[in-house]
């Protein structure tokens, strides 16, 4: 009889236990529902700093006529820029490449205009946006002054922007917000409340031109990723 009590025992002892273990697994499931999401923040802002590279060639049969040349284009050119404002602390004269055209064994000699071809470059870094783009405009002026200034890939103005620290925290406040209303979204439809942040990343931020052709103005994104709690 003692025997069959004790069996009785240990078997509602073990149905209880499993009672225990089922609902504490339950709650411990329920506790730890979470809803994972992700908050944009996108700001258009203006090119705070232009890089102009200005390349022109020029050819001659006699290198001291050709340093002379290269010279007088040069202070062409310098005079040119300061008419927008461009000083020469935002101006560099790079050294010239020449080509010593007399070693090209290849090359028909009666074909060759000149023994020596130079390639000169000019860049320019500047804040003044505005100016640099209205120079880059009228680069034709030159022209009646005997110099063609490249206009290959390579001699473009490129824009870019350095701000990104000032606005970092307003994006980073911005995107963990739209992130926090994607996952309110989501707790109403599931019959839910936001509860608190469990985890939060935030993605790397880029800048690209606003539109084709608009490369003065930059396109910033940044998307944060969010785990909040769910509960009822």
């Amino acid at each position: 009889m003692s025997c069959k009590f004790n069996y009785i025992t240990i078997s509602v002892s073990l149905i209880l236990s499993s009672i225990i273990l089922a609902f504490g697994i339950s709650k411990i499931s329920q506790d730890n529902r979470t809803v994972f999401v992700r908050g944009l923040a996108e700001q258009e802002v203006d090119a705070d700093l232009a890089v102009w590279k200005m390349s022109y060639s020029i050819g001659q049969n006699d290198l001291s006529l050709l340093q002379k040349n290269l010279d007088s284009n040069n202070k062409v050119i310098l005079d040119f820029l300061n008419q927008y404002n461009l000083s020469q602390e935002e101006i560099s004269v790079l050294a010239p490449e020449i080509n010593d055209v007399t070693t090209n064994i290849y090359l028909d000699t009666t074909r060759r205009a000149f023994n020596y071809v130079a390639k000169q470059s000019i860049l320019i870094r500047s804040s003044k946006i505005q100016n640099v783009m209205e120079a880059s405009k009228n680069t034709t002026e030159l022209l009646g002054k005997g110099i063609a200034i490249s206009s290959d890939y390579d001699n473009k103005v490129n824009y870019y922007f350095n701000g990104l620290n000032q606005i970092k925290p307003k994006m980073i406040e911005e995107a963990t917000k739209n992130a926090r209303v994607a996952a309110e979204q989501f707790a109403r439809d599931s019959g839910s409340k936001v509860g608190k942040i469990q985890t939060a990343s935030q993605g790397l931020f880029s800048i690209e031109d606003a539109a084709p052709s608009l490369d003065y103005k930059k396109n910033v994104r940044v998307v944060t990723t969010v785990v909040y709690s769910l509960k009822d």
